[in-house]
């Protein structure tokens, strides 16, 4: 009995591996014949072919704007491999993982496509962009809210909706306002929800100024209870 359970938790470990070296492979590929000639064009697409400009490059962001987004969206962004499972307030999607929802997947869901999410993010997106370039991918892709009927992607478009400015005119409050948009667009939206997102802000600024200090991976709304 126990050799046959043996025997089928190899079978199982074995069709593991060659799904999991299917998925790298044809993501890989997907990387090198569309997502790194995109990138030097300077446009990104999503899953379904639909194109747009890469129009926020990292340098366009103060290094305090970049700070404090990495201290929310994803505190140890510079130091992981596309996956962190341990990092107090990082939640279960790194930046990473992020854009790899947004290039490589017409509708995610999760469960299996959550694993072939960070089979990417780690062995693909890892392997082939820089965090900077990951990073500058994420902040035209993220997704701002719905306005008017229209869906609302990246901090510059954002950035015009919402305030009427560029990404560089923001003061600090009305910047952590968009960055308090990424966890719920439409939840924490600016115009639909101010006095959510307003609420939010406030427990970013907690976080940002170290008062309050996550507990653990899943603490994203820092809850102070």
């Amino acid at each position: 009995m126990l050799k046959k359970f043996g025997i089928l938790v190899l079978f199982l470990l074995l069709g593991l591996f060659i799904y999991s070296s299917l998925v790298v492979y044809q993501a890989n590929s997907y990387m090198d014949e569309v997502i790194l000639k995109d990138y030097i064009d300077g446009n990104w697409r999503i899953y379904e072919g639909q194109e747009r400009r890469l129009i926020t490059k990292v340098e366009d962001l103060s290094s305090i704007q970049i700070d404090w987004l990495l201290k929310i969206q994803d505190p140890n962004f510079y130091q992981h491999d596309g996956i962190d499972l341990s990092t107090p307030g990082a939640g279960l999607t790194t930046i990473s993982q992020s854009i790899v929802k947004k290039l490589y997947f017409n509708r995610f869901k999760p469960g299996v496509r959550k694993y072939k999410q960070s089979l990417i993010a780690r062995f693909v997106v890892n392997e082939k962009l820089g965090k900077n370039e990951q990073l500058e991918i994420f902040i035209n892709s993220a997704f701002m809210g719905v306005v008017e009927g229209k869906e609302v992607y990246g901090f510059a478009q954002a950035s015009r909706i919402y305030f009427d400015k560029e990404v560089s005119q923001l003061d600090d409050n009305e910047y952590l306002s968009l960055v308090a948009m990424l966890i719920g667009p439409n939840q924490f939206n600016v115009i639909e929800a101010p006095e959510k997102n307003e609420a939010r802000v406030a427990r970013i600024k907690s976080i940002i100024s170290g008062e309050y200090i996550p507990k653990k991976l899943t603490d994203v709304y820092y809850n102070r209870t």
